[in-house]
């Protein structure tokens, strides 16, 4: 009678219940300048988008810097929290810098009580291999937090590559969210969730001084998520084909230190009942120096708006408008002071 009854449990209540909480799931912006773009920045080269985005490219700058953002969300009248992200870059060589970085990974905002907001802190380093090729890598603990409290540490890691070549800009990064477990999910439950490793690429390329367009593709490998609850495991049966996103958007240099930015945007929607609905969505940005020359190079600031289910969904879709700040302070290093370290 109890395998019975446990036979009926998995094969009526597991799929809703388990898939649910794959559903609205996603990949997070964590940076204003990139999520301007819709995108996380694999390919762009401007200084305010590498540390969140590849951080590859941080060390082609010649600067120091330290930044510090926020994004708040809503759909229909509901209001989701308000989530940070910032760190620092320090430039030891002219071909090598440290830096640190928090930011969201993945986050799931509606309903409440299935929210969802996996974090990294994470140590990352640049390099120069010579003057088009760029590395860049990253290790650290991530944390998950859900209704009832907050997960077990994980590692999160990340490798990337940016290539420089006289107007255009490549570049890949690869990130590994690993897997969180909550001893108290929902009070009692024992949950265990695996976050999919996701392949980011970019491109950039300046078509004059005051325009570039950009385009990122990015695979998200469902195939590798998986969700435990008591024991009892899921894994989304989303098909391949349906784990590409894309964005394609524009910059314009209005002034030297003033740059708006707009992107069109496609994404999937994981839905309960395991399939994969694509949402199409918008955003702009500006970013300008808002405190110029105070501080090293100056202090600069983003602001960036996203709207996304812009067209009608297949299945049942909230849309959400995402609204978010960057500011980032630089600070530029002298040959000098580097030969005088000794370095």
């Amino acid at each position: 009678m109890i395998r019975f009854s446990k036979f009926l449990f998995l094969l009526f209540l597991l799929p809703t219940h388990l898939f649910s909480q794959f559903a609205g799931y996603s990949q997070a912006e964590s940076g204003s300048y990139n999520a301007a773009l819709f995108s996380n920045g694999a390919g762009l080269r401007d200084p305010m988008a590498n540390l969140s985005g590849n951080p590859a490219f941080l060390v082609s700058h010649g600067k120091n810097l330290a930044e510090a953002g926020g994004m708040g969300i809503s759909a229909e009248k509901a209001l989701g929290p308000v989530i940070f992200n910032g760190g620092g870059f320090y430039r030891i060589t002219e071909s090598f810098g440290v830096g640190v970085r928090f930011k969201p990974v993945y986050t799931r905002f509606f309903p409440s009580d299935e929210r969802l907001i996996n974090y990294t802190g994470q140590t990352v380093l640049s390099y120069k291999f010579n003057d088009s090729i760029f590395l860049g890598a990253g290790l650290g603990p991530s944390v998950s937090t859900r209704p009832g409290g907050y997960s077990t540490y994980s590692l999160n890691a990340f490798a990337s590559i940016g290539i420089l070549f006289e107007k255009i800009s490549l570049g890949m990064v690869a990130e590994s969210p690993g897997t969180n477990q909550f001893s108290q999910y929902l009070g009692t439950d024992t949950l265990k969730e695996r976050y999919p490793e996701k392949i980011s690429l970019g491109i950039q390329y300046d078509l004059n001084q005051s325009f570039f367009i950009y385009g990122e593709m990015v695979r998200t490998f469902w195939e590798h998520a998986m969700f435990s609850q008591n024991g009892l495991e899921e894994k989304p049966p989303f098909p391949v084909s349906s784990s590409y996103s894309g964005t394609f958007g524009t910059g314009y240099h209005i002034l030297p230190s003033l740059d708006f930015l707009m992107a069109l945007s496609k994404f999937y929607n994981a839905t309960s009942n395991g399939a994969l609905d694509p949402v199409y969505g918008l955003s702009a940005g500006i970013k300008s120096e808002i405190l110029p020359s105070v501080f090293g190079a100056g202090v600069l600031g983003s602001l960036y708006l996203q709207r996304t289910g812009i067209r009608k969904t297949l299945e049942s879709y909230e849309p959400e408008t995402r609204l978010g700040f960057q500011i980032q302070t630089q600070f530029e290093i002298a040959k000098s002071d580097i030969n005088s370290s000794g370095i």
